[in-house]
């Protein structure tokens, strides 16, 4: 069996530049073309005005290769040394993931208000930094949060006065069931000032006073 092949004019270089720059970024990658253009006309300040380059920047680029390797080319790490760590103490640690744990709907402006019935008082963001080294807070929570922050509810407009009638209104909707034999209907009504757990048993036994029929 007879192979016949053939090189493609400037294979070879390409995979030597393939090589050369197979672990360093693109932005290294441009920085390398400069120093090579700087290699061939041994001249910084050519260089620098060809490029459009501060003289100063193509000598540290020149330098870090020299130095170190292709990868000193590479943007630094702008994280600090020393990492600060958090010093929340342990226990109120363990007091909002409980809480969070308890009530996964509740934000960290609700925890916080919640927190200091246990005598501990700390900052909203302090909740929240426990809640994401924790793990607590998922992508759907944080997506519904995102939500409903840009689509907030519409609630009753500061300093607003009913003045006549028609200034509020107020509509309420009711299903009609009409499969089945109904019997009979009752309506009990009562007013309450708020949505409190309390009102809603007082209007229960409110509604067992009023119903008069066997049960």
């Amino acid at each position: 069996m007879t192979i016949y092949g053939h090189i493609l004019p400037g294979a070879v270089s390409l995979a030597n530049w393939a090589a050369r720059t197979s672990n360093i970024s693109e932005k290294a990658k441009q920085r390398l073309k400069f120093v090579d253009w700087l290699k061939d006309h041994n001249n910084i300040s050519l260089t620098a005005r060809h490029f459009g380059l501060d003289r100063k920047t193509v000598r540290q680029w020149r330098d870090k290769l020299n130095r170190i390797d292709l990868t000193g080319l590479n943007d630094r790490s702008r994280k600090p040394k020393n990492v600060r760590k958090p010093t929340t103490n342990w226990l109120i640690v363990s007091e909002i993931v409980r809480i969070r744990k308890q009530y996964p709907a509740w934000s960290k402006y609700k925890i916080k208000k919640i927190l200091p019935r246990q005598n501990i008082v700390v900052s909203a963001s302090t909740v929240g930094g426990v809640l994401k080294r924790k793990g607590l807070l998922t992508e759907k929570i944080l997506k519904k949060r995102s939500k409903a922050a840009r689509n907030p509810r519409k609630r009753f407009p500061k300093g607003f006065k009913i003045a006549s009638s028609g200034d509020m209104i107020q509509m309420d909707t009711k299903c009609v069931n009409l499969i089945g034999d109904v019997l009979t209907k009752r309506r009990v009504l009562k007013y309450y000032s708020s949505l409190a757990s309390q009102n809603g048993a007082d209007f229960l036994r409110y509604c067992l006073k009023e119903i008069s029929f066997s049960y």
